[in-house]
């Protein structure tokens, strides 16, 4: 059964959204998008496209990009075609014999879809680097507003230079000069020092602002009770700084008490373990998130991807959806960790998942599994000769080495199996794989691995794998 999207969620990124816009369209419509001091003039219209990019990523930077460049060119088509500066964002402005040019739509768009783009990355990347916070926030703001600067202005040097100076000299009528391309580099230079410099200080200045401002950046510890074990992420902000696993047995409270919990804020718990908790863990508030948001958070964290499916191996095996504005559970399958203990146990008379893994590796697959190469000659399709045809067909007298390579392929040929169909089935290529069966799976991978190659997906995985549904909960 498929359980109903989270609309909290969605519902909270499109009125962020919508504000922004509706930002967007005060600034382009009003004089409130100007600030003047004397001859200096900073434009405010680029904030909202950075605010976006580093408060909600990248893909929403770049869409408040688009309306900032929507905006201008009903703006310059509508109001401000008697200015011959609506020659450079629409083509549908007239001076004389000179008429606007196709060129206009490609400027008045693009570099402000990129302002989006440049801001969301920059502020990616010098997170993942370790770099603080601030700093990511003033050199994305920075970056955002000097690529408008720079695009615009260079764009319209490069395509539409000497049409713009010839609109401008019939709007202002004046002779067009003789050396247009010294003159219009000379008002590009003006430009930049009386709008361009302001604006990128402004957009520094507004980026850290309103980053400190929106973004969590107090300390959440994220605690995810399963079955077998609890894993504990402590997260400030958006980066994890540390990670800690609690076995099954352990008092969750006593060994909480024993971590470093200085400036903890909150304490959210996930799994299955977590409905058994009601009350606050070590006089620290506590609450309590869906596991399933929690598993897709995470792993948005963890990839940077917004649009995959995540498939969490436990215990069993749960499937999630993870799009840009919702999270939610598409299936699952009792094919998992547990089907692994368990066959372990009767199989070699006990389950200790680094020595069962090590049994694996020294096993031949051939030796337990019934291939391709042993039905037929040459291939089928675009099945290789040592493509499995029947897991542990050949059980009966294969070795414990290849009986435990054996069960390592059919749990996770089948998991992938499934995690492919639920992808394609969504129409999307992206398969997260997290959960902590895979520390000693290098075996798992390689099964995987060979799934991806018949299905066209690709299976993408994380050292911190184990601990997306905690890093996930602190984060929500």
């Amino acid at each position: 059964m498929q359980l109903k999207v989270s609309n909290r969620d969605r519902i909270k990124r499109l009125t962020e959204l919508a504000v922004l816009i509706a930002m967007e369209i005060i600034f382009g419509f009003t004089p409130l998008g100007t600030i003047h001091v004397g001859p200096v003039a900073a434009t405010l219209a680029h904030i909202p496209v950075i605010v976006a990019a580093i408060v909600l990523g990248t893909a929403e930077g770049a869409l408040v990009g688009f309306a900032f460049g929507l905006v201008s060119f009903l703006y310059w088509t509508f109001l401000g075609a008697a200015d011959p500066t609506a020659i450079m964002f629409t083509p549908f402005c007239q001076f004389g014999e000179i008429r606007g040019s196709a060129w206009s739509l490609l400027i008045c768009f693009v570099p402000r879809i990129l302002i989006g783009v440049v801001a969301g990355e920059t502020c990616r990347l010098i997170k993942k680097a370790g770099g603080r916070d601030g700093v990511a926030y003033a050199v994305a703001g920075a970056l955002g507003s000097a690529t408008a600067t720079v695009l615009v202005l260079g764009l319209t040097f490069l395509l539409i230079g000497r049409q713009y100076v010839e609109g401008y000299s019939v709007a202002a009528k004046i002779p067009t000069p003789d050396n247009w391309m010294v003159w219009l580099l000379g008002g590009i230079g003006t430009v930049v020092l009386t709008n361009g410099v302001p604006e990128l200080v402004v957009g520094a200045l507004a980026a850290v602002g309103v980053g400190y401002a929106l973004l969590p950046h107090t300390r959440v510890l994220g605690v995810d009770i399963g079955t077998s074990m609890t894993k504990v992420a402590l997260l400030r902000g958006d980066r994890v700084e540390w990670t800690i696993r609690i076995e099954k047995g352990e008092d969750l409270e006593a060994a909480l008490s024993k971590m470093p919990l200085g400036r903890i804020k909150k304490i959210c718990v996930t799994g299955v373990g977590a409905s058994y908790i009601t009350g606050n863990l070590c006089g620290i508030p506590t609450v309590r998130v869906g596991e399933f948001r929690a598993i897709g958070k995470g792993a948005q964290l963890l990839t940077q991807k917004r649009n995959m499916v995540v498939c969490s191996v436990g215990t069993g095996t749960s499937f999630v959806r993870v799009l840009p504005f919702a999270i939610f559970h598409i299936g699952g399958s009792g094919v998992g960790g547990g089907m692994l203990k368990g066959l372990s146990e009767r199989l070699f008379g006990a389950y200790r998942p680094e020595e069962v893994a090590e049994m694996a590796r020294a096993g031949r697959l051939e030796e337990a599994d019934l291939t391709l190469a042993d039905v037929c000659e040459g291939t089928i399709s675009n099945l290789r000769p040592d493509t499995t045809v029947a897991n542990l067909a050949k059980a009966g007298s294969a070795s414990d080495e290849a009986l435990a390579h054996g069960l390592y392929n059919v749990i996770f040929q089948s998991i992938g199996v499934m995690a492919a169909f639920a992808a394609k089935h969504h129409f999307v290529r992206t398969i997260f794989v997290c959960g902590s069966i895979l520390e000693h799976g290098a075996l798992a991978e390689s099964a995987l691995d060979g799934v991806a190659a018949l299905h066209r997906v690709r299976f993408v995985y994380s050292p911190r794998a184990a601990y997306v549904a905690a890093i996930g909960a602190a984060l929500l």
